[in-house]
């Protein structure tokens, strides 16, 4: 699919699944008596985790050509690092202080991709006008 939209708008998909799940807790007072429903919320967490494990990956490897070991090292530290985050975490906050973090940071996502894209490309032309001076 990536090859055909390109990784942007998989990106604001994968976001927006994870924004549905903080959206749930607050607009439909997630969860009680919700029953077969609660399958919305191991949807929004399948796509966006599905979309996670591969097109991430895949930027990764776009935005480090170069150094690709390292590339998906860093890639598994922040993984590594969020998850044992969450998990500790996970005694202290409750319900809504989870919810809007995980709302926050799904928003966040598709504004730090286009970021670093931009960055990139910057960056990219940057030697070209060095050796054209």
């Amino acid at each position: 699919v990536a090859v055909l939209i390109g990784k942007g708008p998989l990106v604001v998909v994968g976001a927006i699944s994870f924004a549905g799940i903080g959206s749930c807790f607050f607009l439909l007072s997630c969860c009680e008596g919700w029953h077969w429903w609660l399958l919305v919320l191991y949807t929004f967490q399948g796509s966006g985790r599905a979309i996670y494990e591969s097109t991430n990956k895949g930027i990764f490897a776009d935005l480090f050509p170069n150094d690709s070991v390292g590339a998906f090292s860093n890639c598994m530290l922040q993984s590594s690092l969020a998850f044992a985050l969450c998990f500790f975490l996970s005694d202290v906050l409750k319900g809504p202080v989870l919810a809007a973090i995980a709302l926050s940071l799904a928003l966040a996502t598709p504004l730090g991709y286009f970021v670093a894209i931009q960055r990139r490309s910057t960056l990219e032309r940057r030697p070209l006008a060095e050796n054209a001076a």
